[in-house]
């Protein structure tokens, strides 16, 4: 097999990208190549739920333990896991427009519904650190557990540092102003490149 490209990773057979968001959730809608465009991602890396589940795990969001149990779960309900994986990728798309204020009223509600659900599927579980909330682990947990940090991230502070890269349209945070792509090792590369060529004209 080629060498990955730099901003890829191979994780237990699954392409992924790299975390450059400094934020999962921001991470998150970076699973899919460019918005620069809203059709079709050119390359899409949540190609199934259970790359769904290992992308989880790569985060620091899910414990090995439980990816394995829930991928064994999916194993028993295609029809469920397939409308699972969907509702994740319409998610996706609704908490970016939302995220880079493009949001229409539809599409925001259809994002403020998924998180709302996924704050009322909490539960109140008493643990040896004291009370603490808690998701029940089934096959909607992984897009739950997404749904309530997006909710913390968007009516917290962090809200007003996110940005969006200007090449490829991925997100990530910027507390301190100074950051401008995603990653210097390939929009800012690229970037570079461009400028150096139209100069030597």
């Amino acid at each position: 097999m080629d060498a990955l490209p730099s901003h890829l990773e191979l994780v237990q057979g699954v392409v992924l990208p790299r975390p450059v968001g400094a934020h999962p959730v921001l991470d998150f809608v970076n699973t899919r190549s460019e918005w620069t465009t809203r059709g079709p991602a050119r390359t899409e890396w949540l190609t199934s739920y259970e790359a769904f589940l290992i992308w989880n795990s790569y985060v620091g969001l899910l414990s090995p333990a439980t990816v394995f149990r829930l991928i064994e779960r999916a194993g028993r309900s295609s029809s469920e896991v397939a409308r699972r994986l969907q509702a994740t990728l319409d998610f996706r798309v609704d908490l970016y427009d939302v995220l880079t204020d493009q949001a229409t009223a539809t599409t925001f509600e259809a994002a403020a519904r998924v998180i709302e659900t996924a704050f009322g599927d909490r539960r109140l579980v008493s643990t040896d650190d004291g009370p603490t909330w808690e998701l029940r682990e089934d096959l909607a947990l992984p897009l739950h557990n997404l749904a309530v940090l997006a909710g913390d991230l968007l009516t917290g502070p962090s809200r007003e540092h996110v940005r969006t890269c200007p090449s490829c349209g991925w997100l990530f945070l910027d507390p301190r102003g100074r950051r401008r792509w995603c990653s210097m090792a390939t929009c800012g590369n690229r970037a570079k490149v461009r400028a150096h060529a139209a100069r030597a004209r």
